[in-house]
């Protein structure tokens, strides 16, 4: 069975990838700074904490889709 890629399902994935990326990569060194503060912040703190808040955000985005179900029909439970 073919799998289809919708345009949403795709933004979800390169979000959440492009997020991971930010996160672990040793691009995060790039924010390790102390100088700037963001809402009282080091600006590595407020870098890891916008990146996890996004992908937070894309994950429930991508529950309310229900991402990765088969079929667009409600769940057990649910009318």
């Amino acid at each position: 069975m073919k799998r289809r890629f919708t345009p949403l399902k795709l933004a979800l994935y390169a979000g959440i990838l492009l997020g991971f990326v930010m996160l672990e990569s040793p691009l995060v060194m790039l924010a390790n700074v102390a100088d700037p503060f963001v809402l009282g912040m080091p600006f590595l703190f407020f870098w890891n904490l916008l990146w996890w808040s996004l992908i937070t955000l894309l994950f429930l985005v991508g529950y309310w889709c229900n991402w990765g179900s088969r079929s667009s029909s409600p769940r057990a439970g649910e009318v």
